[in-house]
């Protein structure tokens, strides 16, 4: 009887005799992908919980379940759709408001909990120190094209993408700072990509003198 094992590409079989356990796990740690191992899992978004289940799947050493779970998260990872972000106006409001404090920015959203219900205002506060972090990382990676939001936080946080988006906090906060640079016309900012239009320092260069 021959049993039957995925190949990397999931498009190929592999057809061997019966073998022994110590074989087996051996054959799986070559398919496994290490650094998909070391990603931290997060149980808010669906690639975080695989990422957890395939860790325990290992801490288990149940190396036929990791392996699956490796290949669904790899699947799910190719028809994921794109982040997309939509800046609309309501009622003759702007997208986002900004008022300027001496160490930090109050910035000023309108969102809806759904399409029919009415927009609410959502104030999040962002430090100029951090604001000029992401300027400084947008200086570093620009060389006369449209930057990936994806580089530049990967950048400025030192953390994988998947992490950076997975983590709420985290990510709202670098989508208003660049919002609030692209509302200073220091950037062009628009969904995943930045185009730097004016090459500063500091965002304090641009801000009114009062």
């Amino acid at each position: 009887m021959e049993d039957l094992y995925l190949c990397p590409t999931g498009n190929e079989k592999r057809t061997t005799e019966v073998i022994s356990k110590r074989d087996l796990v051996t054959y799986n740690k070559q398919l496994l992908d290490l650094n998909l191992i070391k990603k931290r899992g997060n149980s808010k978004t669906f690639k975080g919980f695989l990422i957890g289940k395939l860790k325990e799947a290992m801490n288990n050493e149940n190396k036929e379940l990791a392996f699956i779970l490796q290949e669904i998260y790899k699947r799910y990872s190719e028809y994921e759709t794109p982040e997309t972000i939509v800046l609309k106006s309501w009622k003759g409001k702007s997208s986002i408001n900004i008022i300027e404090k001496p160490d930090y920015f109050i910035i000023i959203t309108y969102q809806k909990d759904d399409q029919d219900s009415k927009p609410h205002e959502v104030k999040r506060e962002v430090t100029k120190l951090e604001v000029n972090r992401i300027i400084k990382t947008i200086n570093e990676l620009n060389i006369g094209e449209k930057i990936p939001t994806r580089d530049i936080g990967e950048r400025a946080y030192k953390r994988k993408w998947d992490d950076i988006f997975s983590d709420r906090f985290l990510h709202t906060t670098l989508n208003l700072i660049l919002r609030l640079l692209d509302y200073y016309k220091i950037i062009k900012y628009r969904s995943r990509y930045s185009t730097v239009l004016n090459n500063i320092s500091s965002i304090q260069i641009v801000l009114p003198q009062k």
